[in-house]
């Protein structure tokens, strides 16, 4: 696959890997709380880099769009996957069925349905010049112009690190055999993340691992009795 997609899957993909997260209590609308384990003091993401490469001049359409909601990011979904079926015929790619079973199955209702009125937009307004949103669709549509790239981003940074924790985000990131600039814009990215898309989630750049597994969860002790922990399988 040549360049020119590349900012829609590869850019980020070792760092937001989807995954889908089942709640441990019966009562689907219980606050969040996570599941806590001993690390390290340092808090990463909790201070933008001062060194990431951005160009102010740039601008998204999700800046100045209200939140995305599932019918758009099924929408989004399926024109990234038209553009490619359109370039590559004689490939196989999911059904459009197939695409919309899979993107409304992984919805999750602890990072999407909690982005904070506006906050899409205002992610995108801020990560907008990262070199993460260059390029542009086959079709020529530039991915800043595609309505939801931005917003999807951010939602993917988001669910990462729910996953990972903040501290096993960060280890991912300087993992990477990338060029300094590149990590910068990353963690420029998923700092913003936090501060727009999902701040609730801000605590974990204070030290907790992130939501764990069930079998070894431990609820924070500041927890009501009957509120839901949150954990994958």
């Amino acid at each position: 696959m040549s360049r020119r997609s590349t900012p829609a899957f590869a850019g980020i993909a070792v760092v937001f890997i989807g995954f889908v997260l089942v709640a441990c209590s019966p009562d689907s609308n219980a606050r969040l709380v996570v599941g806590t384990e001993p690390t390290s003091d340092h808090r990463n993401f909790a201070e933008p880099p001062v060194n990431a490469p951005i160009d102010p001049s740039a601008r998204c359409l999700d800046a100045d769009m209200p939140n995305v909601g599932i019918d758009e990011s099924v929408a989004y979904w399926q024109n990234i996957f038209d553009d490619q079926r359109s370039h590559y015929p004689e490939q196989s790619f999911p059904s459009q069925q197939e695409v919309e079973s899979q993107k409304r199955a992984e919805w999750s209702q602890v990072v999407n349905d909690l982005v904070p009125p506006g906050g899409d937009a205002a992610f995108a307004r801020d990560v907008c010049g990262l070199p993460q949103l260059d390029g542009a669709l086959y079709s020529g549509i530039p991915m800043r112009e595609v309505r939801g790239h931005a917003a999807e981003l951010g939602r993917r940074a988001c669910t990462s690190l729910i996953e990972q924790g903040a501290a096993g985000l960060w280890k991912s990131l300087q993992a990477q055999e990338s060029d300094r600039s590149d990590i910068a814009a990353y963690s420029y990215l998923i700092h913003s993340a936090i501060v727009h898309v999902c701040p609730q989630f801000s605590d974990l750049t204070a030290g907790p691992t992130g939501i764990v597994k069930c079998a070894n969860v431990v609820p924070d002790p500041s927890a009501r009795p009957g509120e839901g922990v949150f954990c994958v399988n």
